[in-house]
């Protein structure tokens, strides 16, 4: 009672203090501005559907009606190699990357194809969301449990993993072949997902993956997995990404069908990195969206999206689903499984997809 009186307490002293506080619109390079507009559009390679990033580009369309803004929703690994392909030849490629791959991330600054800009508002920022220089993060999405409600009772809806293994353990026939999650062998979001929380957590993840994996059936897209578990085609999915169904949960009325939770015992944070690129054609028009979407402004755009902003002034009572602090509130920080950039991952990756493919009885590829 104590500890949740202090949580309220400081969410309303902290709400207070922003009120007080003047809104200030950090001012936009004027020069930025002024060669924006002899450019052409910008052009965006992300693993960000087309509905998710609506919001944003609404907001920034009102702030710089002249810059035209292309996006295309490619694998996370497929984007930068699109990108490597593209710019050995100088043709038109990305000005802004923005994809939840850390290992990629690590390969693309290795190869020095990070613009180092330093963004207006980068002061401001946690140092942890600036992993190298001129890489920056748009937002920290949560790896969630989905399951279908009409199939499960009360008292069986899981809350964290260790209760899902332990449901699948009481209820084998229930849960055989019924659930799905992200197929780690697939692409570089997947494999850095599964990597980190297996490395986090240690040998008690092992024993609760060596349970669920021969129950599961992985896919390599989010949408997939919503769908199936919708239809009934599966009874539930574990890691399942936030920013794929939060926001059409409520469009499609999928929420009289499904429902989710966060992972009590240990939920992954995407770290969804951005930046602007070596070959970028619209640098000023690309520096004016990232400084956009690390602001106040475009965190709030950022989260009606569906994507979760991790900003200190972004508060859950603005927001349609979650923020960072929100998340953290709910389930403690050590609870938070931060998927960042970790060297390791390049190093181990053979290793551990050999442990991950016998888990889930997958053969090599």
């Amino acid at each position: 009672m104590r500890s949740a009186l202090h949580t309220t307490l400081r969410r309303v002293y902290r709400g207070c203090l922003l009120a007080l506080l003047p809104v200030v619109a950090l001012a936009a390079d004027p020069g930025a501005i002024e060669r924006s507009k002899k450019e052409d559009s910008i052009l965006i390679y992300s693993n960000i559907a087309t509905y998710n990033w609506g919001p944003v580009l609404d907001a920034f369309k009102v702030r710089y009606p002249w810059i035209k803004v292309e996006t295309l929703d490619l694998g996370p690994g497929e984007a930068f190699e699109r990108y490597y392909s593209e710019s050995s030849v100088k043709r038109r490629t990305a000005d802004i990357i923005a994809v939840a791959a850390p290992d990629s991330w690590m390969r693309f600054m290795d190869r020095g194809q990070v613009e180092p800009y330093v963004a207006a508002d980068s002061a401001s920022l946690p140092a942890w969301s600036k992993p190298a220089p001129g890489v920056y993060t748009i937002s920290t999405d949560p790896m969630v449990v989905v399951y279908n409600k009409l199939l499960l009772k009360e008292d069986q809806r899981p809350h964290s993993l260790d209760k899902l293994a332990a449901l699948a353990r009481a209820n084998p026939d229930l849960y055989a072949k019924k659930l799905t999650t992200y197929d780690a062998t697939a692409h570089p979001f997947a494999y850095t997902l599964h990597w980190t929380y297996f490395h986090k957590r240690g040998p008690k993840a092992w024993e609760t993956l060596r349970t669920l994996g021969p129950l599961t059936r992985p896919e390599d897209g989010g949408a997939i997995m919503v769908e199936k578990i919708t239809t009934g085609e599966n009874i539930g999915g574990y890691f399942c990404s936030g920013v794929t169904f939060l926001r059409r949960l409520k469009e499609e009325g999928r929420e009289k069908v499904i429902d989710w939770s966060l992972l009590e015992d240990g939920t992954p944070i995407m770290v969804r990195g951005i930046a602007l690129t070596k070959a970028a054609a619209s640098k000023s028009s690309a520096q004016l969206l990232l400084d956009f979407v690390l602001s106040r402004d475009g965190q709030l755009a950022v989260a009606k999206g569906g994507l979760t902003p991790y900003r200190s002034d972004v508060l859950k009572s603005e927001v349609p689903f979650l923020t960072y602090d929100s998340i953290r509130e709910s389930i403690g920080e050590a609870n938070m499984i931060m998927v960042g950039y970790d060297r390791a991952m390049l190093s181990e990756q053979d290793e551990f997809l050999k442990q991950w493919r016998a888990a889930y009885g997958i053969k090599a590829r």
